[in-house]
């Protein structure tokens, strides 16, 4: 399973991000757009560095021993995260230079031949964002042999603090969606009449991932075909938290039922189980200001997998009821669900809790 990424440049001078396992490339981008970049960064979650070869590298990294997570991610616990306009750029450029003894990698956006603003460390969330900060350069490029990289006139791109990988690692499951023997399954329907239960799970696992990936905690998203839920549970196997991610639903156009709640499994569960299963709850109910429907017991299939293997704690998350159309429950009033918002919100609610339980079972 990659950890890392290994940024460098193909005998033609290409820029090539390779996927890397220790010393071993598993995979090789060679591409000059930024989208393709970001999704090839997003595909390996459990990488959550990266590092600009030695020029005399061979692209895969073959020749190097160095693993990007043996270097120090630059953090700054007392720079607000930046919320400035960014200058105009077009394009990207990596280097790798040294600060005294010290490896410094560095991407610089630049606006034609100028740069205008640099970030420096080796976290990929934080490499992201600042990918994401210029909208309109879509290209990147890796600095040849020789180019000079002077960073006394432009300014320094500062995220804020981003914890460095702790080596807990999570996995989120897609609930719905494809299978082996049978069709797509979309899940419940939420209250527009349109939008599926599988679409809404991928929007709360994503932005989950987000939240626990800028915390320093390697998390996967799988949404995977599987013949069985119970054999889609046990690759939970290695993993401190396994956590199915599911909407609610009761009836089409509902107005009675609304409310966070999440499962650990009846029989097999345990106290730590239970307790990440009501942390998820709480911290979703007051996400959401919605009821708080608690931490509960259930025979699922998939927890009952999950439950086979050395994970932790496997929970299934209910986020909230997407058929609710707005209504009085428990004597207080709560409105319809704007559908792409609150979930992600109940997803950055979820890495919460998870992050919450993984402090407090380290």
């Amino acid at each position: 399973m990659a950890s890392w990424f290994l940024v460098g440049r193909s005998a033609s001078g290409k820029p090539t991000v390779a996927a890397m396992n220790g010393a071993n490339s598993e995979r090789l981008l060679e591409d000059v757009l930024k989208a393709n970049l970001i999704a090839f960064l997003n595909t390996f979650s459990g990488a959550g560095t990266f590092l600009v070869a030695q020029l005399d590298a061979n692209p895969d990294g073959s020749d190097t021993e160095i693993e990007s997570v043996a270097l120090l991610p630059r953090n700054d616990a007392t720079a607000p995260k930046t919320i400035t306009t960014p200058p105009a750029a077009t394009w990207f450029q990596f280097f790798r230079g040294q600060s005294g003894n010290v490896d410094m990698q560095v991407v610089v956006a630049m606006n034609g031949a100028s740069p205008v603003e640099f970030y420096r460390g080796n976290l990929k969330q934080a490499l992201i964002d600042f990918l994401n900060r210029f909208s309109s350069a879509n290209t990147f490029q890796v600095a040849p042999d020789g180019t000079a990289l002077n960073l006394t006139a432009i300014p320094e791109w500062k995220l804020g603090m981003i914890a460095p990988p702790t080596g807990r690692r999570v996995l989120l499951e897609v609930g719905h969606g494809a299978s082996i023997n049978s069709s797509f399954d979309p899940g419940a329907i939420a209250h527009d009449g349109t939008t599926t239960e599988h679409s809404l799970n991928i929007i709360t696992a994503s932005a989950a991932r987000e939240y626990l990936a800028k915390n320093g905690v390697l998390c996967t998203i799988v949404d995977a075909p599987q013949d069985s839920l119970f054999s889609l549970g046990l690759r939970a196997s290695g993993f401190d938290v396994f956590c199915s991610i599911h909407h609610n639903a009761f009836r089409s156009g509902q107005s009675v039922a609304q409310g966070a709640e999440a499962f650990a499994h009846s029989t097999k569960g345990g106290a730590k189980d239970d307790q990440l299963a009501s942390f998820i709850a709480l911290e979703l109910s007051q996400t959401l200001n919605i009821p708080n429907r608690g931490g509960k017991r259930l025979g699922l299939g998939i927890l009952s997998g999950a439950e086979e293997t050395n994970v932790k704690a496997a929970v299934l998350a209910e986020v909230y009821f997407i058929d609710f159309v707005g209504g009085t429950v428990g004597g207080k009033f709560f409105s319809k669900p704007d559908l792409q918002k609150s979930s992600k919100t109940g997803g950055e609610a979820i890495g919460k809790a998870i992050l919450r339980w993984l402090q407090a079972n380290p």
